[in-house]
């Protein structure tokens, strides 16, 4: 009889901590995540594929689909295609900021997305796409510009009833009291710079912005070792950032885009104030006096943050190969 009821007593804790399991499990799928769409002018620095592998390995943010923007942004949309199909993320849409050209760019990173693809960017253009999707979950996207404001500025230009449905837009752009030596003074950065008038669209739109400028960017410099720690994962996503990475002209990546991606979920490494920023004519952003338009991150916990990052990306739960 003890024998039974110990028996019984065992396969009943067994359900309760199936059942309390199972309940965690959907607990943590419950966890609403943050919807994005990310900017992007992949294929010049290396840095925004660190941002596309950010923001596809964490589990805080649903990436509802890539635009491409600057120079040849459909050559850009090919690698992004091919990253996102590499890693099984075939799933998200992939968006042009202008259409095919007769003769893309064929030099760097470009050279990953000109080789073939099971997938192809949208026949929507990117500022169309954008609408869409803003329209379909108002005041719920977060816009991540991790390029020149081409896109963004075009959006809202030639379609302002969006703009009550954009919840906020995170920039990577500017500088405030550095520049890129990370010593005053501040400098035209180069997403600012490359569109002016797209940048003094956006900031001067009203729209909820949180800036990540030079002043909490240019200092995140991905040295040897943690590279190496990066590249030694060898999962899908580690493995076709390698390929990039050695597809590129430089040795040592800054992780400027990154930052803008993480501010979307996880501002703890930051000292972050608001400020009322201007766009000069000549790619400046001032800050002024008056009512602030945009919070603006204007310090990082560089080391922490490098070790975050690094374990985020070499523990994106994709299966390693031989496993």
């Amino acid at each position: 009889m003890k024998l039974l009821i110990a028996v019984y007593l065992l396969s009943t804790i067994g359900l309760v901590r199936a059942a309390t399991g199972a309940d965690e499990a959907e607990g943590a799928d419950r966890i609403p995540r943050i919807p994005i769409i990310l900017d992007t002018d992949i294929g010049t620095d290396i840095d925004d594929a660190f941002a596309l592998a950010l923001a596809v390995s964490s589990p805080e943010i649903e990436v509802l689909g890539v635009t491409t923007v600057s120079g040849d942004p459909y050559t850009r949309a090919l690698i992004v295609c091919r990253y996102l199909d590499a890693v099984g993320k075939s799933q998200i849409p992939v968006a042009s900021g202008k259409p095919r050209r007769d003769r893309p760019q064929m030099k760097g990173q470009y050279q990953y997305g000109l080789r073939p693809s099971r997938k192809i960017p949208l026949k929507q253009n990117a500022t169309r796409f954008l609408y869409t999707q803003l329209k379909q979950r108002p005041r719920e996207l977060t816009l991540v510009a991790v390029g020149e404001l081409t896109n963004i500025a075009e959006l809202i230009t030639k379609h302002p009833d969006c703009k009550p449905w954009i919840k906020q837009i995170v920039i990577m752009g500017g500088a405030v009291r550095i520049g890129y030596n990370n010593k005053p003074p501040a400098e035209p950065e180069w997403n600012i710079k490359s569109n002016v008038k797209a940048a003094k669209t956006v900031f001067a739109s009203s729209l909820p912005l949180l800036v990540a400028p030079l002043d909490a960017t240019t200092m995140l410099k991905l040295q040897e070792p943690l590279r190496r720690e990066i590249f030694q994962t060898k999962s899908p996503l580690t493995d076709q950032l390698l390929t990039l990475y050695n597809l590129w002209t430089q040795p040592v990546p800054v992780l400027y885009d990154p930052v803008a991606v993480t501010l979307c979920f996880n501002e703890k490494f930051f000292t972050i104030e608001n400020m009322r920023l201007e766009v000069d004519d000549r790619g400046f952003t001032r800050p002024v006096k008056g009512e602030p338009n945009a919070r603006v991150a204007t310090g990082i916990q560089r080391d922490e943050f490098l070790r975050w990052y690094v374990d985020r990306i070499s523990s994106d739960g994709s299966v390693r190969h031989g496993e």
